[in-house]
């Protein structure tokens, strides 16, 4: 009981902050259509690679239209990594921890899925980025709802966990799908459309003048210790909710010094890293590997939430 508690306080963050990266992907995959207009379903493949999609998937679900990408990526029940399934994840989880959260954020993750649950891929053609801003505004929503109302106890470390494993990850992933495409050859709408994928073109643009190249982004987008998006920023954050959690007894302590460990050792190595290492050991080998760290982070962070390993959570 306890440890389903715990678990799916750390899944609704992560669903959450998925459901909103998705978003903001296929919103700029939008905009970068009018640069591939000859290439096929160019950008929609790089999405597909991005969201992971199991190849058997793709032998049912062909992705030879707009349509057919957005029922898959978007509308399908069937892809559990769809933002629609991410959702009803994300609203279950939600439900089972009613009296953990706010009455507030139920209420909003519900609305979110009663809207949503009744659009199709054909209706949404119409309106594309007013759909996916709709998606953005009610996860801006959900985090403010937290953020002002939640109290600073294990539930929110433990919802705060889960959302910056999902954002250090999908960083890193996005950077490696988009250079995997075009090696170092990533012109500069691609670097643009990079940066707006994680709303950070602005941002950019006040820490750098300098003019917009690979390599600036990558320092940008991972070892930056100030952009809220940033693997870097996204590490440290976790970090520190773990530690929280560990001085709150919430787990078995060898099992989560494991985990502080591990997160410590990541961030600390990006913190301390300059650009050309990076580009001296091979961007993409870089991010392989550092995608790696991330998923044993986050299944060792699974293995701590588990009902053997978590106390009882006092309200």
């Amino acid at each position: 009981m306890i440890g389903r508690i715990a678990e799916s306080l750390y899944w609704l963050g992560r669903y959450m902050e998925r459901i909103e990266n998705h978003a903001r992907l296929i919103d700029v995959a939008y905009h970068m259509q009018a640069n591939h207009m000859g290439q096929d379903l160019h950008p929609w493949t790089e999405l597909i690679d991005t969201f992971g999609v199991p190849n058997e998937l793709l032998l049912k679900n062909p992705i030879d239209s707009e349509s057919n990408v957005m029922q898959l990526l978007v509308f399908s029940r069937d892809y559990s990594n769809s933002i629609i399934s991410c959702l009803v994840s994300a609203r279950n989880d939600a439900q089972s921890v009613r009296e953990r959260v706010p009455s507030e954020l139920w209420e909003a993750i519900n609305g979110f899925y009663l809207w949503m649950k009744d659009e199709t891929a054909q209706a949404m053609l119409h309106y594309p980025h007013s759909f996916f801003q709709k998606i953005k505004e009610q996860t801006a929503l959900y985090q403010g709802i937290i953020e002002s109302t939640m109290l600073r106890g294990q539930e929110w470390h433990i919802l705060e966990s889960g959302k910056y494993i999902e954002r250090a990850e999908n960083t890193l992933r996005i950077l490696k799908v988009i250079i995997s495409e075009h090696k170092r050859t990533v012109d500069f709408d691609n670097c643009l459309a990079l940066l707006k994928s994680v709303s950070g073109f602005e941002a950019y643009r006040k820490c750098q003048t300098s003019p917009l190249t690979i390599e600036r982004m990558i320092e940008f987008m991972i070892l930056n210790a100030i952009f809220p998006r940033s693997t870097r920023f996204a590490l440290n954050h976790l970090n520190n909710h773990l530690h929280s959690l560990f001085h709150a007894n919430i787990a078995a302590s060898k099992t989560i010094q494991r985990v502080m460990r591990l997160t410590g050792r990541m961030h600390a190595q990006l913190a301390y890293m300059e650009i050309p290492e990076i580009i001296e050991s091979g961007i993409i080998s870089f991010l392989i590997e550092e995608i790696s760290v991330c998923n044993t982070i986050g299944q060792a962070i699974e293995t701590i939430f588990n009902t053997k390993e978590v106390s009882v959570l006092p309200f």
